[in-house]
């Protein structure tokens, strides 16, 4: 369980690494034999691991969104799961607490790698806590658990299930009247083909021509190149403009977005930002919203290659809100108003959906951002739960333009 028994989170990339000789100074010498030193801090190794994979899966920077210091009727097992254990079935982990007063059920979802354990009063949950957490388990051969609870809300947004007797809400329309705009099939099969190939025609230009070198930058996981401007993904505003691959928006895609706002007139803007960004199997982006500042009120998403099940969620909410949309190859998802201002969109980290019922394992996408940046950096929308208008580097970047200006 988190707190100060629990050493600091590694970084990502360190999780690979085991040094004994750390190892050996963290533990008590006189206590600990170098085995049981070196086990140790194996042990803490793993834990930071789970940790890390389960940011990781719901693109979250902080286990303090996650858990919650306060004992809770629900534990979160953050190192067993079906996408962890391959077949964990609910029977198997229910067998491991279904000797505690209090347990009422488990919940096992099929993409995850982590469960939860449910009681029926908060203090039969600290039971089963105290005696299971970071202790070796022989349902799971000997393996020790990593046990935190977690609030009704963050179990709803984690597992879509409200808690019985929670009045808590977990789904909420997203459409038109909120500003989600879904087109399916919104290009043909040999356009998607055609604008492929001229993405792949600019990167063989672009290398050629530049010493060995192309114009995409990855970012975590994913590969993203920009046209006509490009993002700071530091700042989360516009960035420096010699990081695009052309500072004119690629000639191929005018005919899609011409097609574009004669398709919603109602909110036809002329872009003057093309986002291209590769998806390998099991990348993704987590929860954000497009700066408010940075850019205006629409944006578009060109989807192709394969499907991908995008979440929305409404942060701020009395209720826990969230919802899903599985996007189709040569899909057109357009956002504005609400859709676009007071909700979070996410590309979980994995590497199946589950779409009605069914898993489905996911494989290379493309999708293509077009998005007009916002000269004012300014914003008055009705939506200040994500809005970064009064944000000090927002502030900051009126100031470098006001003096531009002057």
């Amino acid at each position: 369980m988190l707190g100060n028994e629990v050493p600091v989170l590694l970084e990502f990339g360190d999780l690979d690494i085991i040094d004994v000789s750390d190892a050996e100074e963290s533990a008590d010498s006189e206590k600990l034999t170098r085995r049981e030193r070196i086990e140790q801090f194996r042990m803490s190794k793993r834990r930071n691991e789970a940790y890390a994979t389960m940011l990781r899966v719901e693109g979250i920077a902080s286990t303090a969104e996650l858990f919650s210091q306060q004992p809770s009727r629900t534990i979160c097992i953050v190192n067993i799961g079906y996408s962890a254990e391959g077949l964990l079935t609910v029977q198997l982990l229910e067998s491991a607490f279904r000797r505690f007063d209090g347990f009422e059920r488990a919940v096992v979802d099929i993409v995850k790698p982590y469960s939860f354990a449910i009681f029926r009063r908060t203090s039969e949950a600290q039971v089963a806590l105290t005696e299971l957490h970071d202790k070796p388990c022989p349902e799971f051969k000997n393996k020790s658990l990593i046990l935190e609870y977690v609030t009704p809300s963050i179990f709803s947004q984690l597992t879509k299930e409200s808690m019985p007797g929670s009045t808590e809400s977990i789904a909420e329309t997203l459409d038109e009247s909120r500003g989600l705009y879904y087109i399916a099939d919104f290009i043909s099969e040999q356009e998607e083909q055609d604008i492929l190939a001229h993405i792949r025609e600019d990167e063989e230009r672009e290398i050629s021509t530049g010493g060995g070198s192309d114009k995409w930058h990855r970012i975590q996981e994913r590969y993203v190149k920009h046209y006509g401007h490009s993002f700071d993904y530091q700042t989360k505003h516009v960035g420096d403009a010699a990081k695009t691959a052309s500072q004119q928006l690629p000639l191929w895609s005018q005919s899609f977005i011409e097609r574009m706002s004669e398709c919603i007139p109602a909110h036809a803007f002329e872009p003057d930002m093309l986002t291209i960004q590769r998806y390998p199997p099991g990348a993704g982006i987590s929860f954000h919203v497009d700066s408010h500042t940075a850019f205006t009120d629409t944006l578009a998403v060109l989807s192709m290659g394969t499907p991908v099940q995008m979440d929305f969620r409404k942060p701020g909410a009395h209720k826990a809100v969230l919802t899903s949309l599985d996007l189709e190859p040569r899909s057109l998802l357009l956002l504005t108003g609400e859709a676009r201002y007071a909700w979070e969109h996410a590309i979980r980290i994995r590497r199946t959906d589950l779409v009605n019922g069914a898993i489905r394992e996911r494989q290379e996408r493309w999708s293509i951002t077009i998005r007009k940046v916002n000269k004012t950096i300014e914003c008055d929308c009705k939506y200040p739960n994500l809005c970064d208008n009064d944000a000090e580097t927002v502030q900051r970047l009126r100031a470098r333009l006001q003096h531009q200006r002057d």
